[in-house]
């Protein structure tokens, strides 16, 4: 539903192409804000913004690696001379790994970490004015493998514990500014990271066989998100597995570690 409130406002989303940052661009592009679509690839943003029917002044769409730090300044300059500002920066594109430690090449381990965390760190710095002049927000997509361990996944659980520490920081510095920061951390949600989940070998894993709970569509996690970025909020836990997940990872570690090699062993 059209939303009067949103039809100044301008939200920026990387790894807009599908999943959860797609249903992002969905969810503001309904509610009346221009968008601002960013991910490697072309023609799934291009199918997307024709899919909502989505007049060209209302979007850009930005083919960007977020690992090049040159592209994405190059790309917020852009995007500043378009729009001047950003309200909501999503920071949603990621990849994943499924690998022993021992057996992944360490090449494989520092790309997790150049897309999931310091991708987030260029797109985040060369934002920061724009999101400054609208007292804006950034969303940060973390995981369950942000606040606890994850078997097989060091570089992925690495990664966002590493976005933790940056987010968390950055609100203590930016808050007097008026910008908001919140970290999102789903469980499970049915999206096409499959495709970039890779192995040891720097090949797709594949179909995941250690995944406990119910698994969401990126439609009920962006609801979820919305709804604690509207109320202000510095950190959601997205469905009850990443609540309970929360809790017991929390107060019982050594029983969480057990319960969850356990369950994900299945994948190996």
């Amino acid at each position: 539903m059209y939303n009067v409130q949103n039809s100044e406002k301008i939200v920026v989303v990387t790894g807009a192409g599908s999943g959860i940052g797609a249903e992002f661009v969905k969810y503001y592009a309904e509610q009346g804000a221009k968008v601002v679509l960013i991910d490697m690839q072309q023609e799934p943003m291009q199918v997307l913004v024709d899919k909502l029917h989505l007049l060209h002044s209302n979007y850009l769409i930005v083919k960007l690696d977020i690992t090049d730090e040159a592209g994405v300044k190059n790309a917020f300059e852009k995007i500043g001379k378009r729009f001047e500002k950003i309200d909501i920066l999503i920071n949603n594109a990621g990849i994943s790994q499924i690998s022993i430690f021992e057996k992944i090449p360490l090449n494989i381990f520092k790309k997790v970490m150049d897309v999931n965390f310091f991708g987030t760190v260029y797109t985040t710095k060369y934002a920061l004015n724009l999101l400054k002049k609208a007292r804006g927000q950034i969303i940060t997509m973390s995981s369950v493998a942000g606040f606890s361990p994850l078997y097989g996944r060091t570089a992925y659980s690495a990664s966002k514990h590493a976005l933790h520490g940056f987010m968390n920081s950055l609100r203590a510095e930016v808050r007097s500014e008026g910008v908001k920061v919140l970290i999102a951390c789903p469980a499970f949600v049915k999206t096409n990271i499959e495709q970039r989940t890779f192995n040891e070998k720097g090949e797709a894993f594949g179909k995941k066989k250690g995944t406990p709970g119910d698994v969401l569509t990126p439609g009920q996690a962006v609801a979820e998100i919305v709804k604690a970025a509207e109320k202000g909020k510095n950190i959601v836990y997205v469905s009850k597995i990443a609540k309970i997940s929360r809790l017991i990872s929390f107060f019982f570690p050594r029983y969480f570690e057990r319960k969850m090699t356990e369950k994900v062993m299945k994948d190996f």
